[in-house]
């Protein structure tokens, strides 16, 4: 049997967990599942959930594998350049992906496509666009393995690299007819074959051949594809084929091969067969209904595209649930900020830096693997003037953080060009701050001032293709000052202020609009944009919540600071401070039930304080001392 380290959790288990999860001031915003709010098991469109529902709800699954997994444990929005805005809403399972391409067109299966995940793992071509010279091949085909354990207790075992010199790829490749024949092929990790008569079983025997794309494929293959048995269909338990296999796992694009992988921790030999959406596993001696099973190419085609973020199907909790709050400290008169962490449990808050040049945080790098979680910052340290944009480390929260944190430049402001493409940077010194993370990590939307007035751009993770934001498809510098960007869930809504001409600054919102996001290349574009305040006073510092549902942000409207919030569609505006010092910049907890944000409510000092949600529970988050605190991180 297939170890799954995912747990599964019943229907009625989930959703008592979504409501305990629910708070008073988030109670009349529609919730949507998304990476790190918590809510990840949600389904990302009913169409998602009925296709799960009919082969894995609990109402029918006793006794079988799974054939999609447990539940969902990842949502986003992955550019696809024909989909609207070039974004396609995609949800991951342990063994698929499921995507929605095209919204308006909901003929068949209800819109619902699944990837050719396998093509790209062997291929090394992540397809994004309906043609096919439209892939990008940066990754090399996955050094993951087809079946068993995961690759770090599974070193020897074939990977869908392996196959590459088997398996059609549009690459014309194909086997003969091999009717009637048993299975004795083997591969290994270098991709040699060879045979073993020993495993010629006769349920192995070779039944179909694909005329398409040339391949066998064996009984025990064929029966699984084809099998019959309950079905959940419409809230009732009805009995049918339990999956339309071609819609499911595509054709085959391998012959079926024998392997050697560790399972559980075991070696066992396993026949594999690839085909374009999913693997087909067969594993002799595993309990009835489990011999054979779909491989988990949802989780393997995850690790090979999103590397950095782990493994969300192994978290059943929040990725991060002690993430530190990241705050600007000073000690100094008139001195540089520096950036400190603090968990909310009792304690000292550390300083990570200690230098001459200012360094301010402003968002997390989030992970699911606590190793690869990191700070953004922009930092004077380059040439001590300007502003630019680095990625730190997170330390474990023991020890003197004061030195040896390791620290990666993303931005230059020295007329020095960073890697990837060229892009035309303007001579002397200019301005990258406020480095936003996309909740996918894959991204970093900032702000720069390198082609004039300070406003919106984006770049990859590693600093490379940094490009203007687009608003409302102008590309141009309009005079219009943009700042404080924040990412919506789901990657695809934006939040930022903005200040146009004499006006004051306003919270604003719009969608993302993709030309092209592949090959080392972005083309983006805001587009419709709408204002969440009104311009009678300025209303700065937007943070969304988790769920993607509310916008906190500063407004100056009562005469002094104060923070408000809204929803992220539009709607009234919620005070949640009412204290005649000035309160501001409030960063989002991890789950959604907190915000931290700066005041000057004790003594005058600028501290951080952390408080629930609704405004209530308003307590200082770090000690009495000397010390002044701004500029809260939490949550993104």
């Amino acid at each position: 049997m297939v170890v799954h380290t995912h747990m599964f959790r019943t229907i009625e288990a989930w959703l008592a967990s979504v409501i305990a999860l629910a708070v008073l001031a988030l109670a009349a915003v529609p919730v949507q599942a998304a990476p790190f709010d918590n809510q990840r098991d949600q389904f990302a469109d009913v169409a998602f959930q009925q296709i799960w529902e009919r082969t894995d709800a609990p109402q029918v699954r006793a006794g079988r594998t799974f054939y999609w997994g447990p539940l969902p444990w990842w949502d986003y929005a992955e550019f696809y350049r024909q989909s609207p805005n070039g974004l396609r809403t995609v949800q991951y399972f342990d063994k698929a992906r499921m995507e929605i391409n095209n919204p308006a067109n909901r003929t068949s299966q209800n819109g619902v496509t699944n990837g050719l995940l396998v093509v790209e793992l062997v291929s090394g071509q992540l397809k994004w666009g309906d043609d096919g010279s439209e892939t990008d091949g940066r990754r090399g085909p996955a050094p993951v393995p087809v079946a068993g354990d995961p690759p770090a207790m599974n070193p020897s075992a074939p990977t869908y690299a392996s196959f590459a010199g088997v398996a059609t790829t549009g690459n014309g490749y194909r086997d003969p007819n091999r009717l009637g024949q048993a299975v004795a092929a083997t591969i290994d990790r270098a991709g040699n074959i060879s045979e073993r008569s020993d495993l010629a079983r006769p349920e192995t025997r070779i039944v179909q051949y694909s005329s398409v794309t040339g391949h066998n494929i064996p009984r025990v293959f064929w029966d699984f594809m084809n099998r019959r048995g309950p079905t959940y269909v419409g809230g009732r338990v009805g009995n049918g084929p339990i999956v339309d296999w071609l819609f499911a796992m595509g054709l085959p694009i391998t012959d079926p091969y024998w392997v050697r992988a560790r399972v559980g921790g075991a070696e066992k030999d396993v026949l594999v067969q690839l085909f374009e959406r999913r693997a087909l596993t067969y594993t002799p001696g595993n309990p009835p209904g489990y011999e054979v099973e779909m491989g988990n190419v949802g989780q393997h085609y995850f690790q090979w595209r999103y590397p950095h973020l782990g493994q969300p199907w192994a978290v059943l909790g929040p990725a991060d649930p002690n993430l530190p709050v990241a705050f600007a400290v000073t000690n100094v008169p008139e001195g540089p900020w520096q950036i400190a962490i603090k968990t909310v449990d009792p304690g000292p808050y550390l300083w990570l830096t200690n230098e001459k040049a200012e360094s301010v945080a402003y968002s997390y790098l989030r992970s699911f693997d606590l190793r690869n979680t990191r700070l953004l910052l922009d930092s004077r340290r380059g040439n001590g003037q300007n502003r630019q944009i680095y990625s730190m480390e997170i330390p474990p929260l023991a020890g003197d953080y004061t030195r040896g944190v390791a620290v990666t430049r993303l931005t230059y402001s020295d007329g020095t060009q960073p890697p990837g493409p060229p892009f035309p940077f303007i001579g002397g010194a200019f301005n990258d701050y406020n480095p936003s993370a996309s909740p996918d990590g894959t991204k970093i939307a900032f702000v720069s001032d390198r082609l004039g007035t300070p406003t919106l751009f984006m770049m990859y993770a590693n600093g490379e293709a940094p490009v203007r934001i687009g608003i409302s498809g102008n590309y141009d510098d309009d005079g219009c000052i943009r700042q404080t960007p924040t990412w919506g869930p789901n990657g695809r809504r934006f939040f930022w202020e903005q200040k146009c001409g004499d006006g004051r600054f306003a919270v604003m919102t719009g969608e993302l609009a993709y030309e092209i996001d592949a090959n080392g290349i972005i083309s983006v574009n805001l587009t419709n944009i709408i204002p969440l305040t009104d311009q009678g006073s300025d209303n700065r510092y937007p943070r969304v919540s988790p769920d993607g549902g509310i916008v906190a942000f500063t407004s100056w409207r009562d005469g002094n600071a104060e923070i408000y919030y809204t929803l992220s569609a539009g709607g009234p505006d919620v005070r949640l401070t009412a204290d005649p010092a000035e309160d501001e910049a409030a960063a989002w907890s991890p789950d959604g039930q907190r915000l931290a944000f700066a005041s000057t409510r004790e003594g005058g000092v600028s501290k951080v304080f952390v408080m629930n949600a609704d405004g209530s529970g308003v307590a200082r988050l770090t000690g009495p001392n000397s010390d002044t605190e701004r500029w809260a991180a939490w949550a993104q």
